[in-house]
């Protein structure tokens, strides 16, 4: 894609590479499993829980649910509720990096500055309560984690 002349997005066009496809199995298992724990071991009901319920498709979900929220006390808690965080930073800055590797576009700055003003800033507002949610130095921690890792992951796998 061109915007001026320029190539927006240079890796794009390069979905078919094999890193590419790595990097998508990557993020789909990490965004996957993040999603699972959170359903199956989270003791509060998800708000798109809501949205199914009223679609009138939760009744599989809450058969699921009633099974496996027995085993959330056992583990630990930064597996419940950290970890799907962490795991979805992960994904995130994954693909944000693997797409603009590479990449002299302004445009790079902007996507690879919103990695970790989206993952820490989530944290940082919930500290200040302007959104709903507890503040939470592990899921801080975890968010990081992902962040740093997604990032190097792509970055010592392009780098020539």
């Amino acid at each position: 894609m061109n915007i001026s002349g320029r190539r927006v997005l240079p890796l794009l066009h390069q979905f078919g590479t094999r890193n590419s496809r790595q990097y998508m199995v990557l993020c789909a298992v990490a965004v996957i499993s993040g999603g699972l724990i959170y359903i199956l071991f989270h003791a509060s009901e998800p708000l798109f829980f809501r949205w199914m319920r009223a679609a009138g498709s939760d009744h599989w979900l809450c058969f699921i649910r009633s099974k496996s929220l027995s085993l959330g006390p056992h583990l630990p808690e930064w597996i419940v509720y950290s970890l799907p965080g962490g795991l979805w930073a992960f994904a995130y800055a994954l693909m944000i990096s693997a797409i603009w590797s590479g990449s002299r576009s302004r445009l790079k700055t902007f996507w690879m500055a919103s990695i970790p003003l989206l993952i820490l800033g989530f944290e940082c507002l919930q500290y200040i309560r302007i959104i709903p949610g507890t503040f939470c130095l592990q899921d801080l921690a975890l968010g990081m984690a992902g962040m740093i890792s997604g990032i190097t992951l792509v970055y010592l796998t392009t780098k020539s």
